[in-house]
């Protein structure tokens, strides 16, 4: 069986780890960078190639998609679909999982615990639509975004103000959220495979940070996850329709709050806190798909 790894990073832990798993269990996969693709409509028909190679020999496909390559890299997920490859996680749930806002709009749909939310096209009223919010401080993050980064914490209403009419006049969109002041600095990371929990970890920031992110400085450690935490996970991973999805929750007063879903986790840290080989378990999903299809 031959798998495509969907990456520009050969050398990333994840991709290096998905290899090495697929060899031991007697597949054969590659490694692909997404912007190596042609795809063809029309004309003679559909076709997909790689470095002018057709690749209709390709058994199944595991996306690792950057921010960088998520826009062409959905694309060609979206050929392969077409063509009747399978594929771990679709080009339509990664789509809807990386709009931060979208996603929201999706988990409310299925009545799952998110923060309050707000996103605007002007600063015009904005005084009167955070009211709903809460209280200050709130996050200010992009539509588009990972590893923490461009997310903002802003404590009043001159801040509030400044940061949305800058991003209004760069024409970036952000999503506005109340801060979960109890849960400040620590979230849960999910790991989510096949609707099970495959593992799970509490990231803590490092001092003066309320960025729980491990590209951030935050460190992993061991979490035993309760019944209502793994079925929230659980439930987040199927509303957004992904196979394999990194979940990120905040522990509140009122019970576990999910902050956002991953379609593309990387799981280094995870395996070191765990001990679960998680390349083998998404190798072993991705084979499903195939077998089952």
């Amino acid at each position: 069986m031959k798998i495509a790894i969907l990456s520009r990073g050969p050398e990333n832990h994840s991709t290096r780890s998905l290899v090495s798993a697929a060899e031991k269990m007697g597949y054969t996969p590659t490694v692909r960078d997404p912007f190596g693709f042609y795809l063809q409509i029309g004309g003679t028909g559909p076709k997909i190639s790689y470095d002018g190679i057709p690749s209709d020999e390709i058994d199944v496909v595991i996306p690792r998609l950057s921010g960088a390559t998520a826009k062409y890299g959905i694309e060609v997920l979206s050929h392969f679909e077409w063509l009747g490859t399978p594929v771990v996680n679709s080009s339509s749930s990664i789509e809807k999982a990386r709009h931060k806002f979208r996603s929201l709009r999706v988990l409310a749909e299925h009545d799952l615990p998110i923060p309050s939310s707000l996103t605007v096209g002007s600063a015009s009223f904005l005084d009167l639509a955070v009211e709903h919010l809460g209280e200050y401080p709130y996050i200010m993050k992009p539509f588009y975004g990972t590893h923490g980064i461009g997310v903002m914490l802003l404590d009043t209403p001159v801040s509030l103000k400044s940061a949305v009419e800058t991003m209004c006049d760069l024409h970036r969109d952000y999503v506005i959220q109340s801060f979960v002041e109890e849960a400040a600095g620590v979230d849960i990371r999910v790991l989510i495979i096949g609707g099970e929990v495959i593992g799970a970890m509490k990231r803590c920031a490092i001092p003066g940070e309320f960025r729980a992110n491990i590209h951030q400085g935050a460190n992993g450690q061991t979490l035993s996850l309760s019944n209502e935490y793994s079925q929230i996970a659980i439930a987040a991973a199927s509303a957004l329709d992904l196979g394999i999805a990194g979940v990120d929750l905040l522990q509140t007063k009122d019970g576990p709050v999910i902050l956002e879903v991953n379609p593309s986790p990387g799981f280094e840290e995870l395996e070191s806190v765990t001990g679960v080989d998680i390349a083998e378990k998404m190798v072993q999903y991705a084979v499903g798909l195939v077998e089952n299809r």
